[in-house]
This record gives structure tokens, sequence and C-alpha cells, in this order.
């Protein structure tokens, strides 16, 4: 299965090119505020340096949220215009499933994804499934005391670190391709978790 993944839903801004179900080539940076001016480049590098008009992709991945709204919609965006234009599927990866794909811990343990002052997006996990619905709320500490997650500095001294990835979104998308493949772009859009739901 050859794919392009993209991630975007925090800081970290990047693009994964799957070919035969390997990862062929990854491309990110962590750097707030760049996607909707370096995606889009990276995108076009990576595809140009594969000879594409040689390779057919079956499907673009994308984290999906929740994360940053802006980092959300963009990726979103551009995941929907290039599988529209080469007439191929999108498949949602949920933000916090990938950041997961690395993780491997016994027992009960939170994900969280920084979204601004002391707000997290949460989950619990138990033995790598997901063991909760996602939460937008305030951090407590004492309320997880097993905590993974990405860009807590600011809030939380005891956290071990996985940062989201197109590799992970790229993983996961082509394990559950059967189960979260969507032709109808429409249908597609990002998981905000917090207000922009309603």
């Amino acid at each position: 299965m050859n794919l392009l993944a993209i991630e975007s839903a925090s800081t970290v801004c990047g693009v994964a090119l799957f070919i035969d179900g390997q990862l062929k080539e990854l491309n990110e940076i962590t750097k707030p505020k760049i996607h909707g001016e370096r995606l889009p480049v990276i995108v076009e590098n990576l595809l140009n340096s594969q000879s594409m008009n040689k390779i057919i992709l079956n499907g673009i991945a994308v984290s999906s949220g929740p994360g940053s709204y802006t980092g959300l919609r963009i990726g979103m965006n551009l995941a929907k215009g290039l599988a529209a234009s080469m007439k191929i599927p999108i498949i949602p990866v949920p933000t916090l499933y990938a950041m997961n794909y690395s993780i491997q811990q016994e027992g009960i343990y939170w994900l969280m994804l920084h979204s601004h002052k002391d707000k997290v997006y949460t989950q619990r996990f138990k033995i790598g499934v997901p063991d909760s619905d996602i939460k937008f709320e305030k951090f407590h500490a004492n309320k997880h005391p097993l905590i993974y997650g990405f860009n807590l500095d600011r809030i939380c001294d005891n956290y071990i670190s996985v940062s989201p990835s197109s590799s992970s979104v790229g993983h996961l998308a082509i394990k559950n391709y059967a189960y979260w493949v969507n032709h109808d772009l429409n249908m597609v859009s990002p998981n905000y978790i917090n207000n922009f739901n309603i």
C-alpha cells in the first residue's frame, strides 16, 4: 500500500511517505505557526523527490484531532485537496491514538496533548488500548499519576514525552485501512473535541 501521511495537530508539522507499506521518507519540523506555509512545501518536495509520476497512492492519511484548531484545519484541507485531485480516499487517524503508537506500557496511563494555558486533551489508555472518551479539561496533576504527553512543560513536571508523528499516522492508517478509509471527502472533518464541536 502506498500512502502519504500528514501530521499537523500540534507544533509538529510533518509528512511521511509509505511505499508498499514501508516508510520511505519522513520530513518533520517542530515549530509553532508554520503549518500553513511549510506543510504544502514539504508535501511538494517529498513527492517530487520520489518521482511520484511512477507511483500511485492508495490514500492520504491525516491526523484528525484533537489538537490545534488551525493546525488541524490546515492539515485536513491539504489532505482533502490532494485526495480530490488524485481521486483517492482519506484515512483519518485519531491524534492521541497515533501518539500512543510507540508506547509500550502495562496497566493504566493517560495520554495528553497541550491545548492552551492549563487546558489539555486527554484520554485514558489501558495496556495500549483507549479506555475512555477524549476529554478537553483543565490539567490536574493528582488526577493522572502516569502521563505520556506532548508540550506539557509549562503545566507538568512529571510526564514522559511522546511526540505526534506523521510516521505513526501512516503506520496506523495502513493497519486500520479497511475500518477507517473514507471515500466521501465531504464526510471527513477534524475532531476538535472542545467548543468548536458545538
